[in-house]
């Protein structure tokens, strides 16, 4: 009797360990995935222009890859909870304080530095480093897609709530409704640090709390696979900031109505989902790498029909619905297979170094797709590029070794 109730007990714990890390994790997605919703809200009260409001989100991009790793770091020394806590702090702050910018300093500061260093404490890297030593391993693996999922939560319910609140309320009732749920996330940061902090051991964490981050990535990066892996993930951030920034933006410009436009992105979060549940099923049943190489190359045939479709409403819904089938499923084979070959310890400082390379590509498509409608071209350009970069990713993945260790 008494191992049973143990036992039930254990199951419960997992269980509201998984949809605390999905809350964290899926709201921040919300708003990370949401920035171009948020832009049509910013425009009319800042007084600054797309391109100026595009530049803030690029910088954005690069705040969120550049300070992965070093919060990883962070979250090795302290607590991956501490990362999370502070993470929601800077998160409020600039959800709070952007609607109130009202010239482009300001707004750089606010809108391009503080929030997006907030969602980057609240990653999926600095998350399930702090719930696998509660799962294990094994679990981890398998519960990583279901994190992963929960951004598509987070896109499916946000993106028309934003959408819906800006255009009657305003943009600072918005963000500042948005704020709330973050406030929600600090007693569940707490609660996470205090499980964690029972099932770690210690041995192990004293010996990596010693070891630099030089001395980590030096070793990562002497390993093939990971170059590949980094190359292959680099190349995602340009896809994904056309989606978070541009994609309701370019919707709008073919004439689609508002309200319709924030619904494919409703589409975009339920496909994420899916995508993400359907990679963790294939990479059961095939090699991770193959998986990953075909999810790329999904990217390809999607970027061919923005060039050379009609653009109409059943277009937006089919092409939205495969952006997010293979948008957010690149991350469970990437973090699984780095996860598996260099430790969960490690992952969130080798997952978040790969976001670096990620985020350049991110604030390059932000910026020059606020320069390319600037200057009145649109949006063609970045979908050739991006068709180019995917095919790389797939190429690069598909030559990742036929390695168990790896998968």
């Amino acid at each position: 009797m008494k191992q049973e109730i143990k036992t039930q007990n254990g199951l419960l714990r997992i269980i509201v360990v998984v949809a605390a890390a999905c809350l964290v994790h899926g709201v921040m997605q919300g708003v990370h995935d949401n920035y171009g919703i948020m832009m049509t809200g910013l425009l009319p009260v800042t007084g600054i222009d797309y391109a100026g409001i595009s530049f803030c989100i690029g910088t954005g991009a690069l705040v969120y890859g550049f300070a992965q790793p070093f919060l990883g770091m962070l979250a090795l020394k302290k607590s991956n909870a501490f990362v999370i806590l502070m993470g929601i702090v800077f998160t409020i702050t600039g959800l709070l304080a952007t609607p109130l910018c009202r010239n482009f300093l300001s707004l750089f500061l606010f809108f391009g530095l503080v929030l997006p260093f907030g969602t980057t404490g609240l990653c999926f890297g600095i998350v399930m480093g702090a719930i696998t030593p509660v799962l294990g391993e094994r679990r981890a693996a398998v519960v990583s897609g279901i994190v992963q999922a929960s951004a598509g939560i987070g896109d499916a319910l946000m993106s028309p709530g934003l959408e819906a609140m800006i255009s009657d309320f305003g943009i600072q009732t918005a963000m500042t409704v948005t704020a709330v749920p973050f406030l929600i996330m600090v007693p569940v940061a707490l609660w996470i640090g205090k499980t964690n902090k029972v099932h770690t051991i210690q041995p192990k964490d004293e010996t990596l709390r010693n070891e630099s981050l030089a001395s980590i990535l030096k070793g990562a990066f002497r390993d093939r696979d990971y170059r590949l892996l980094v190359i292959g993930f680099s190349t995602c951030g340009f896809n994904m900031s056309i989606i978070e920034n541009h994609l309701f933006s370019q919707y709008l410009s073919y004439g689609i109505p508002g309200r319709i436009a924030s619904l494919t992105l409703t589409v975009y979060g339920i496909a994420t989902m899916l995508g993400a549940v359907l990679v963790g099923f294939l990479g059961a049943k095939f090699r991770m790498k193959n998986v990953l190489g075909c999810v790329y190359a999904v990217r390809i045939l999607v970027s061919l029909g923005f060039l050379f479709l009609p653009k109409n409403a059943v277009f937006a819904f089919a092409a939205t619905m495969l952006l997010g089938m293979s948008g957010d499923a690149t991350v469970p084979p990437t973090s699984g297979m780095i996860s598996r070959k260099f430790g969960a310890e490690k992952m969130a400082v080798l997952y978040g170094f790969t976001l670096i390379g990620h985020q350049i590509g991110a604030f390059i498509s932000s910026n020059l797709g606020g320069v390319l409608v600037k200057m009145g071209v649109g949006y063609a350009p970045l979908w050739v590029i991006n068709m180019l970069l995917a095919t790389i990713a797939a190429i690069a993945s598909f030559a990742i070794h036929d390695d168990k260790a790896l998968e």
